[in-house]
């Protein structure tokens, strides 16, 4: 009878806990999508599906260069309160999604009881400071 070399069985064993070890501060970090616990969990909610894909430092240039959720808490408060009005804006023209992300994704296109959500918020920023 043939003898098992006992390397070839431990091999893809220690090749394993190799992965799972040099990856255990991955598998251990919050993973949520959310994308800045300043904005409101249903906001988030909303913006981490329709918008995070594209406006993050991670999506296109012009895109994040519009809006940068991964920037948001650097915004000025001011300036919160514009992307936010913006926001609605586009989203209520239908033109946010883009058309072809719209074709491609349809889900990612925000309902009308989400793009209220999104008005509301947009419409909480307190008044501009004169």
């Amino acid at each position: 009878m043939k003898r098992l070399n006992l390397s070839l069985l431990l091999s893809p064993l220690f090749f394993l806990f190799g992965l799972f070890f040099f990856n255990l501060p991955a598998l251990c970090q919050d993973n949520s999508n959310n994308v800045s616990s300043s904005l409101p969990d249903e906001v988030n909610k909303i913006i981490t599906v329709s918008c995070v894909p594209c406006h993050t430092s991670e999506g296109g240039l012009m895109s994040k260069s519009k809006l940068n959720f991964t920037e948001w808490t650097k915004y000025t408060p001011e300036k919160q309160k514009e992307k936010a009005a913006k926001m609605y804006s586009e989203i209520n023209k239908g033109d946010m999604p883009p058309k072809k992300a719209r074709e491609k994704n349809p889900e990612k296109i925000p309902t009308k009881e989400q793009a209220a959500i999104i008005k509301k918020w947009s419409e909480s920023f307190p008044p501009d400071k004169k």
